[in-house]
């Protein structure tokens, strides 16, 4: 039932996806807001919605556009994200982690693209919008500037050509961008609303030990479709910029985990730096060379598990 109405990329299919992100961001601006710019409730939807948007855009572009193979696409990762989103321990909702996970995955996305592109005035251009918005990230939570690093690291270990400019402009233009946008935002009496941090000041604080809940159930049938198909990916030979760009994504996970499950006050927002990487790795199932009734019982087993748990218990 669920591969038929998502075999194909189409209207249909984007709107039903459309429709379901919109639901939960209705549903998200109902709940305790633990941070936002704003106190209304339809400006707050709006925000949440333009970053599932967002980040459901980075994802279709990653997931369909670029990796699967051209005769095993379909839109399915289109349905998996409205779940993923369903499937987080949310109790309240923090837009930080909202917007800068949306912020750092089109980042991701771009930079997909630079690695991949072979024109020298669209890298110079995809490598600048990735910074920007890794630093618009930075300005909401100050750790995100360690992406930053990330990216250097990445680029240096992929074949494309070495070029010092590459590295200069990562390098330059969180130097340059976030002062200059802090100032601005100081000037209209809006820099309270920057720079939160896990280590600096008293905006976060950490636990010695991770703790867990039957809440994070579902999240953890996800997570083990996320480890099953990690495996069967990194089995599978592909190209080195291919490879180290799962790598990466795979990294980023598992330190961004580590971190989320000591938070002492967690809200279930900073889930949502799962997104992207949880999406692309299942989404590896979804080729139309898998049996259909595989895909089918993956759909059923999350939507039980969200129902069961974040429903009925």
């Amino acid at each position: 039932m669920i591969t038929k109405i998502f075999e194909k990329f189409n209207y249909i299919t984007v709107t039903i996806s459309v429709l379901l992100l919109l639901g939960i961001s209705i549903y998200y601006s109902t709940l305790e807001i633990k941070w936002s710019f704003f106190e209304s409730q339809i400006l707050n939807t709006l925000v949440i919605f333009s970053s599932f948007l967002l980040t459901s855009y980075s994802i279709d572009t990653v997931t369909r556009q670029i990796t699967i193979e051209r005769s095993g696409r379909n839109a399915l990762h289109l349905i998996l994200y409205p779940l993923v989103i369903l499937s987080y321990p949310l109790e309240s909702v923090d837009l930080r982690f909202i917007i800068s996970s949306a912020l750092i995955f089109s980042a991701w996305r771009i930079f997909r693209i630079f690695i991949q592109t072979s024109r020298y005035d669209r890298r110079i251009k995809q490598l600048l919008d990735t910074s920007l918005l890794l630093s618009l990230s930075v300005l909401l939570i100050l750790e995100n500037i360690v992406l930053f690093i990330f990216l250097a690291a990445v680029s240096s270990l992929t074949n494309i050509k070495k070029e010092i400019r590459y590295f200069v402009l990562i390098i330059t233009m969180p130097l340059i961008f976030i002062p200059a946008a802090y100032i601005f935002l100081e000037t209209f009496s809006l820099g309270s609303f920057t720079f939160s941090s896990f280590l600096i000041g008293d905006d976060f604080s950490l636990l010695s030990k991770p703790v867990f809940s039957i809440a994070q159930a579902p999240f953890a049938v996800l997570f083990f479709y996320y480890l099953i198909a990690v495996i069967a990916k990194t089995s599978r030979s592909s190209g080195l910029n291919t490879n180290v760009l799962d790598m990466a994504g795979v990294l980023f996970l598992l330190v961004t985990a580590i971190i989320i499950s000591l938070l002492e006050d967690s809200s279930g927002s900073e889930y949502h730096y799962f997104s992207l990487v949880l999406v692309y790795f299942i989404a590896q199932f979804f080729s139309k060379k898998i049996n259909s009734s595989i895909v089918n019982f993956i759909f059923i087993s999350i939507i039980a598990s969200i129902i069961i748990f974040n429903l009925l218990l």
